[in-house]
């Protein structure tokens, strides 16, 4: 990639970033402003009316203070920058589906009567999208930022752990759903390996006798 593109994709992705943030301090402002209760379009396992929050809500938080979406904003920005820069033409693909599959295996497996909302599925999702890659790819770009997620983001391991008041549920579903999804997408644009190879055959003392 020549410098101008790289630049310019650089450009192009933090603006889709930002977008994309925005919408959730768009949506959490608001119902801190209107008081619109959002929480309760999240999902709400095996019920016909928590479907809703399958589409609804990553780009729902708490309402009752700052700290879940502030503390959810740093790491979906740099991973979601992540992928578009280093798998761009699946990115978006790769975000949807983490989003819908992770809140469908939440809707399914998650306590009955417990609302969840919140991006940190989609969070764990790209995550190990990002790790998985490095691992099924095995190119030196995929390696690498597998590398940075480990060294950066491998205490989020703790967010696997039962906790009340979290939803673990959507952490462990959005980093199997992540995983699946790296495995699944590992030959797609995948470079092509280069091997050390000669095309004469004969003994090195054969040729220089």
């Amino acid at each position: 990639m020549e410098l101008t593109d790289a630049k310019n994709q650089f450009v192009r992705s933090l603006k889709i970033v930002i977008a994309f943030t925005a919408v959730l301090w768009i949506v959490w402002g608001a119902d801190m402003l209107f008081n619109l209760d959002l929480p309760k379009y999240g999902i709400i396992p095996r019920t016909t009316v928590g479907l809703r929050g399958i589409l609804l809500s990553p780009f729902i938080h708490d309402n009752r203070n700052v700290w879940h979406i502030l503390s959810n904003t740093p790491p979906f920005m740099v991973l979601f920058f992540i992928l578009l820069n280093a798998y761009g033409d699946i990115a978006i693909t790769v975000l949807v589906l983490i989003h819908l599959l992770t809140g469908f295996f939440v809707w399914l497996f998650a306590p009955a009567l417990s609302v969840h909302v919140g991006i940190s599925g989609v969070i764990y999702g790209l995550a190990t999208f990002l790790l998985g890659s490095g691992i099924f790819r095995r190119d030196i770009k995929s390696l690498t930022i597998s590398i940075i997620i480990i060294v950066f983001y491998g205490g989020m391991v703790q967010g696997f752990k039962p906790v009340e008041g979290i939803s673990w549920e959507s952490h462990v579903s959005g980093a199997v759903v992540g995983f699946f999804l790296a495995f699944n997408f590992r030959n797609y644009n995948r470079p092509p390996r280069t091997f050390l190879s000669s095309s004469d055959d004969t003994h090195f003392f054969e040729r220089h006798p």
